[in-house]
Order: C-alpha cells, then structure tokens, then sequence
C-alpha cells in the first residue's frame, strides 16, 4: 500500500459500506456475514461502548533515551486475557464497519493446574459436547496453562457446558470434568503439566507494497537475534521457518509462498529477495495470503505453529469474509496468529487482525510513534498496552510459547506505559 490519502481511505469505507448493505444475512462456519449487529448486540454495544485509549503519559524517567532513532517500537493486546472489552470493542467496530465477525459466544475459558498447584501448560485436551462421542476440539493448553476455546467459530454451535478431558503424558486414565461456557475456570487435574515442544513451525506472512519497506528490513535483520532467543527458550527445539508474500490484484503477483524449510540461511535468502511495490489502494489481498499460509503442511502433536502476520492493510471488503475463514482454517490445525499492524494501518486492519489473533490463541501487536520511523501509527483501540522495541516484544511472544509461561518486558525495556497493566490484563 502506497500512502493512503484520506480521501483514498474515505472511499473505501463508502464503498465498504455499500457493499455491506447489500450483503445477505446469512450465518456460516463460525462468520456471522450480516452486516449489522443484532438489537441485543447493538443494545449492548451502546450499553458498554469501546473502551477509549487512555491517555499517553510521557516515557518513565529512567528511560528518557531508552528508545534510539530507527528503533522500531511497538506494544499488543491479548485479547483472550481481555475478552470482556474485546467482544464489546468487536461489536462496536463490526457496526460501524460494516465488516463480518467471527462468533466469539459461549467461549470455552480455563487455566489448567497441575498436582503441585503450578500452571500447567502443553497438556493434550480435548472437548466435547455432553455426552457426544467425539470431540469437536483437541489441542495443548497454552501459555500458563490457558485454554480459551470458541465452539461457535468451530463450528459447534453455542454451547452452555463442555466435557474437558485432560491426558497425561504417561500412561494412565484422562481426567474429566464438566466445564460451563462463558466463563472462566480453575481446573485442578491429578498430574503435573511440563511443556517441551519437540518443534516450531514459524510462519511470516509480509505484505510487501509500496509502505512495507522498513518492516520488512526490519525482519531481515532481526531474524537471526529472534530465532537466537527462541533456542534458548526451548535448547534443541527443531525448528521450521516458512515465508508468504503478497501484494494485490494487478501487481507483479498476489500471492507467492515459498513453503516450509529448515535452512535459517534459506529463509534469509527469502526474505533478501523481497522487495517492496505495487498496492496503490487501501485494502490488499491479505485473505488469499492467509489462506495460503493456514494451507501449509503444517506439523501435528507437541509442539508450536505460529503465524506472523505483517500488514498494514485489510483485505478488500468483499473478501473480508475469506480472511475469517482463513483464520478459522488455521485454528483447526492449531495454528495460533499473531498480528502485527506496520505504519498506516487502520480500523479495518485491526479489526480483522484482532478476530484472527483471538480465536487462534495468538495477540495482536502494533507498531506505535515512539521512534518515528515510518508513516504515523494509529492509537489502538485498547485502554492497556506497553511500549517496547518491536524486536524485545516478538522476543517475548516467542520465548512465552515455548517456554509456557508469560514473559513480561523489563523495566528497563519499557519506553511507554498506557493504563494500568498487569501480566497482560488491563486493570482499568
């Protein structure tokens, strides 16, 4: 994307919105496509309204020259630690932009803990409905031994109670439990958790228009720094690293996807044969990239899939609907996205992104002013969030899921703080 005129952005919301009136009112695979709330939703949205960002206070003073020109900095939200703000942000912006929403209703929330009382991520679960013989979900727990689960989105339909079956490592009968919907749960089991991933299968999907250029420099050059962090998170993790570009319909191609490899040396490669161009109009063809990526051969069992979405524009709006369902196809094979909204982006792009991140377990991060590199950054629509150096916060995420606890930034790391913070809540 080239930089979006006003004029150019207006348009394409008028647009957005004419095509929306005229979508049908239709319910598929966890999408609602309809382009307007329903009264209980709208009634709601109005009762609750988006929590507005709370003002910026100025950098904390051990910090004043934490930030060095062409830093890239940036801060994310976890949505699933958030869930009440993000389904009333979600039904605020799905009526003003006139865009699908994944149903988020009836999720599935619960911490996982083990015999000793500790967090236990990375234990095998299942979920079923009462008395159904097979499950409509199975996976690990995630960071601190968290499950957040939306049957809707799978295709189950809303559930008021699920059946969570819990599997040890070692032999021996999984433990069972009845869990309500909707809200959140402690569950003790029998055995203690540990989680070594035997793998990580790490996926970049890049948007490289015209704008994108510092950012994909950016992942040119810490690439190496990453995935150095990443082997101490986990000593002896075998490691996939996997590449999708995409521009839009009418530039030097839509889609390209280089597959999966185990050569860090060919992954660089990759990304050194990047360039930027093209775009010239708002939306890209962000769904057909995602679709591509979720496509891949991605590895079954004990380990990570991670998705890094890179991108500072939506899809098209008739197309909207295909970067859901991408989202969900991902879900299916455990595959957990993390946004990352680059300079320029919008209230589309982070509307969809969020919905993507949220439902697959991933967060979505964004890239803010503190350095002034690149285009203006637009203010999420979160009321927490802290500032570090982009590459210390995918650090983190990447360090958090491999090892299965959440890492915190440092104070020394800390550029800005919005809100009142902790482990990931907002408090405020």
């Amino acid at each position: 994307m080239t930089r979006t005129l006003l004029a150019r952005r207006l348009a394409f919301l008028s647009a957005a919105f004419l095509a929306a009136c005229d979508a049908p009112s239709t319910y598929s695979e966890g999408v609602l496509e309809e382009p307007m709330v329903s009264v209980e939703a709208a009634a709601s949205a109005k009762a609750s309204p988006v929590i507005a960002p709370a003002p910026m206070p100025e950098p904390p003073a051990r910090n004043p020259g934490r930030v060095r020109r062409g830093v890239i900095t940036a801060g994310d939200i976890d949505d699933a630690l958030n869930l009440a703000a993000f389904t009333r942000y979600q039904a605020k912006a799905r009526q003003d932009l006139k865009l699908p929403m994944t149903n988020l209703s009836t999720p599935v929330l619960a911490q996982l803990r083990g015999a000793d009382g500790k967090p236990a991520p990375g234990v095998r679960v299942t979920l079923r409905k009462p008395g159904a013989a097979e499950p409509f979900y199975e996976g690990y727990s995630g960071v601190d031994g968290m499950i957040s689960v939306f049957p809707a989105s799978l295709g189950a339909g809303q559930l008021r109670e699920v059946e969570l079956r819990a599997i040890p490592d070692a032999q021996g009968a999984p433990m069972v439990q009845r869990l309500k919907t909707g809200q959140r749960a402690q569950v003790r089991l029998p055995f203690n958790g540990a989680w070594a991933p035997d793998f990580l299968d790490l996926v970049f999907v890049v948007d490289t228009t015209g704008s994108m250029a510092d950012e994909l420099a950016w992942l040119t050059k810490e690439l190496k720094g990453l995935v150095r962090q990443a082997k101490r998170a986990a000593p002896g993790v075998d490691i996939r690293y996997g590449l999708v570009v995409y521009r839009d319909d009418g530039d030097a191609y839509v889609v390209k996807n280089y597959g999966f490899t185990k050569s860090q040396s060919d992954m660089q490669g990759w990304l050194r044969k990047q360039s930027t161009g093209g775009g010239g109009d708002y939306p890209e063809a962000a769904a057909r990239a995602l679709a591509s990526a979720a496509a891949m051969q991605w590895r079954s069992g004990k380990g990570e899939r991670l998705m890094i979405h890179v991108a500072d524009a939506p899809e098209h709006n008739n197309r909207a609907k295909g970067y859901l369902q991408a989202a969900r196809a991902a879900a299916d094979k455990g595959v957990q996205i993390f946004g990352l909204g680059a300079s320029g982006v919008g209230p589309e792009a982070e509307y969809l992104m969020r919905q993507a991140a949220v439902q697959t377990g991933g967060r979505y991060m964004f890239l803010t002013d503190d350095s002034g590199v690149g285009y203006g950054h637009m203010e999420p629509t979160v009321s927490c969030y802290r500032v570090t150096a982009l590459s210390d916060l995918v650090s983190r995420v990447l360090r958090s899921e491999l090892s299965g606890r959440r890492i915190e930034s440092a104070p020394s790391q800390i550029v800005r703080q919005v809100g009142s913070y902790r482990n990931g809540v907002c408090l405020n």
